[in-house]
Formats: structure tokens, sequence, C-alpha cells
């Protein structure tokens, strides 16, 4: 049986890879292995932010069907987790790293203590767990903070280790320096407990690995050894918000959680006045945005060497992927949240299996959603039915795939902003249930999404239909219970 190792970067743009068309980020570990299997020119994640897109790349559900549906949610059924459906399989499953499937800033099955650093058992369906919450500077706790303190550095005592220096007083995206080296970074943990696990693994038994890699969320910290991109390297933001928009208008002015919001504070952005922000501000949160992808990609060099010493190459599912990408001052906005352009829905995807997935690049519009069933695909393992995703098995042996567009949602509360959202080959509609507004994009003529079309008389027909497929894979995919007879 084939082994599964699948990793999930944390709000990674598609255009932080050299292999997607940038020529301003040297990514060549993750470039080799797009060249060596598929690569993915149009995947889209389910929703803008982490919770709901993670436990739908683990279910093959969209959040209004897995019921996830934003931060702070928690995953009461993982009976269907690709995690719980692995180990009953008989895989050895064991997750390190971010997991994010629970609430990150109250008690939850992934906060609890770690004392002596032993793994979690039975953690949101994997055998055993190691982890890490949050990012960068915040992100020392759980076993990656156990792991530091084995090796003397210990949060509360000062030490320089933890310290960062911030660039600026007031910045949303945190720039800054890190006193933590880079052989004590958090992928240099995950790095060496890959290793372990490799190494200790019962060859007898098929291995799935879920990997979370912190990084490049925000705060946008770097070891202080690790080099940084020259900021007059770095492309300018481009394109500008939509102001008719009204989540897009109050992200601008820093006022989305009165205009927008309920108790509780709008994922990913919160009372952060994007508008008027300095140039130096915006091309130094690219700049160390860009370089913590690249540190990345260093660290994927060593994961890819560590399977190979360890004889894990060649029987091994590689997925790299991320759970929604960050708008970094495109259209004039930061970070994530109630906004559906490219910069945070459409996301990289690399898929690898030596012998199996020839190389090649896939142009058509996909889910994070497929995932699950291409998985189990891969692995012959059956799929449980009823899921938003189809396998891409086929797609990536020549057959034509069976839809024309995929799905994504956001949803703050019930009474709050949110919005579905459909995207083909050629267009993107956003439709914001009970509001006026719209976004209808032409992305085969218009890619920067610069004009919003939706209320352009000559698009009805379009928009119609668009919103009638929508409306059609909604349907298609609802839970039927069983129906034996008549009466």
């Amino acid at each position: 049986m084939k082994n599964l190792i699948l990793i999930t970067t944390d709000q990674q743009r598609f255009d932080s890879l050299g292999c997607n068309g940038s020529d301003f980020v040297n990514t060549p570990n993750l470039d080799r292995i797009a060249r060596q299997g598929a690569r993915f020119d149009r995947a889209y994640c389910t929703n803008p932010v982490c919770t709901p897109s993670r436990v739908s790349i683990l279910t093959g559900l969209l959040p209004s069907r897995h019921g996830s549906y934003n931060i702070g949610t928690y995953a009461a059924d993982t009976s269907r987790f690709l995690s719980t459906v692995l180990t009953g399989a008989g895989y050895r499953t064991h997750h390190l790293g971010k997991l994010h499937v629970y609430p990150w800033d109250t008690a939850s099955p992934e906060t609890a203590p770690v004392g002596d650093g032993e793994p979690f058992t039975g953690l949101a369906g994997f055998e055993t767990a190691e982890i890490s919450v949050g990012h960068s500077d915040w992100g020392v706790n759980g076993h990656y903070e156990a792991w530091l303190a084995g090796r003397g550095i210990k949060k509360g005592c000062q030490m320089p280790q933890l310290q960062v220096g911030r660039l600026f007083e007031e910045d949303a995206y945190g720039c800054g320096d890190w006193g933590m080296p880079y052989r004590l970074h958090s992928g240099a943990w995950i790095l060496e407990r890959t290793e372990a696990f490799l190494r200790q693994r019962d060859l007898s038994r098929p291995f799935y690995l879920n990997i979370g890699f912190q990084d490049p969320h925000h705060p946008l910290v770097l070891p202080k050894d690790w080099p940084k991109i020259l900021p007059g390297r770095l492309p300018r933001p481009k394109g500008c918000a939509q102001e008719g928009v009204a989540p897009q208008a109050a992200l601008r002015r820093g006022t989305v959680e009165q205009d927008c919001g309920g108790r509780f504070g709008i994922a990913g952005n919160q009372n952060t006045v994007w508008q008027d922000v300095s140039g130096e501000k915006i091309q130094a949160a690219r700049s160390y945005y860009y370089s913590m992808v690249e540190l990345f990609d260093h660290q994927i060099g060593q994961l890819e060497a560590l399977l190979k010493r360890f004889d894990a190459w060649e029987d091994t599912l590689l997925v790299i992927t991320s759970d929604h990408g960050d708008m970094l001052y495109d259209h004039g906005l930061g970070e994530k949240g109630p906004v559906a352009y490219e910069e945070v829905l459409k996301v990289p995807l690399l898929l690898s299996l030596p012998g199996q997935i020839v190389p090649q690049t896939v142009e058509e519009t996909v889910s994070l959603a497929d995932l699950y069933p291409t998985v189990l695909s891969y692995l012959g393992l059956p799929c449980m039915g009823g899921t938003d995703g189809i396998s891409l098995k086929g797609l990536l042996e020549g057959q034509t795939l069976p839809r024309c567009g995929v799905r994504a949602e956001f949803k703050e509360e019930a009474d709050c902003i949110r919005y579905r959202c459909f995207i083909t080959k050629e267009w993107k509609l956003v439709e914001y249930p009970g509001e006026r507004f719209g976004e209808l994009y032409c992305l085969a003529k218009d890619p920067g999404e610069t004009k919003n079309l939706y209320d352009d008389p000559s698009c009805l027909a379009i928009k119609y239909e668009l919103l009638k497929e929508m409306l059609r894979q909604q349907d298609q995919s609802d839970f039927l219970a069983q129906r034996p007879c008549r009466c």
C-alpha cells in the first residue's frame, strides 16, 4: 500500500512559487517537485480562513456541510476525517505542526497541556499528534515549545531567541527579525520529528503523515540568520478595492467589525485600517512574506532528502498545498477574511507519486475538497459517499472533469457578512445573501479582477447561468436519508 504525506502551509499565495510564474521568489525544491508530478494552475480553497478550509481538506466537504464554518468552531464529528478513515484502514497516522481544526485561543483538544512532551493520542482521528498553535513568535507553544525547552529555550525568561525586533511600531503584519536561529525554527522541529517518525515506523504498515507548517502566516518574522529578499526586487501591489462591495470598503476604513460583524471578531481581519499604508511598510511585508516562503522551500528540500534516505520517496503520495492565501496589499487590502479575490482563494497545489502521476500542468479549475476523494483513490480505498469534492485521479490520467466550476464560501455568523462563490475557468461570481451588492469577474479577460461586472446589464445572462450551476451543484451534494420504499 502507498504512504501519504499531506503538507499544508498557512496563508500561502499561488504566486509564491517560481514554478507558478513568479521570477522574484526562489523556490527550487518546490519547483523540482512540481516538474516531477502534477502542478495545478487553478486550485481553490473552500474558504479564505484556516479552520473551515482545513476541515474541508480532511473531509471533502464544503464548510456549510461539515459545519466548521469559521475560526473558533469545533470539529465535533471526526468520523469521516481522512485521519480516522486511514487509521481504520490500518495506516500509522501521525500529525506534526499546525492542525487548527479546533479553537486556538480557548481550551480545546489542541491547546491541552503537553506535559513532558509526549505526543497526544487520538486527536482528530490521528493515532498520535505533536502540535504547534499560532505562527512564528506567536507560535512557540505546544510540543514545539517543549522541544525548545529541551534545548534550553524557555518562555518567560527574556531569552534572546524569543525576542523580535519589529520594524514598525504599528504594523498589522508584524514584520520583524527574530532572535530564533534557523536551526531552532518551527520548521526545523518538524523536520527533526519527521526524521524520528520515519526511523521508528513499523515497515509492515503504510503511514499517513500530516504536516502543518506555520509559515508564511503573519506575524511576518524571519530567523535572524535567514536572508531576506530585497524589497526592490518585488512587484508592487496590484488593483484596488471595489468600494461598492460593503466588506471591502469597511476593511479599507477599518470598520468591518462595526459594519459587517457580530459578537465574534471578523476572522482574519479585525479593526485594521488598510488604507493609507506607507510604501515602506507594504514592501517590507511583501519582502518578509516571500522570504518566509523561501525558508519553507529549503525545508521541503530537507524533507525530500529524508524521505529518500529512509526509502519512503518512491511509494509515497506527496500533496503540498495551503489552506488559503493572503491579500498582501493587493486591491488595497491585507491578510484574509470576507473577500473572494484570487489572492486569498487560489492556492498552490502539487501532487507527486513516482510512477503513477505523470509530470503535467493542470489548467482545469479544482477544489481542495477534491483532495479527500483523490487521495483515497490513489491509496486504493473506498471514499465515503456524499462528498462535495471529486477524485482528480481520472483527470490526471487524461479524462475529462465532470463539472464546470468549484465553490467557495465565507460565513461569519448567520446574521453577519457571508458569501457564496462559484468559479469556472472563465468567470467568478460572488453572491452575498440578503445584500444588493455582489461581484462578477471575467477571469479569462480580467485575471486581476479589476472590473466588477455584477451590475452590468449585458452580463445578466452569464450571471444567471453561473448562479444556476452553483445551485445545481449544491443540490446534488445534499445529504439524503436512505429510502427503501415509498411508504
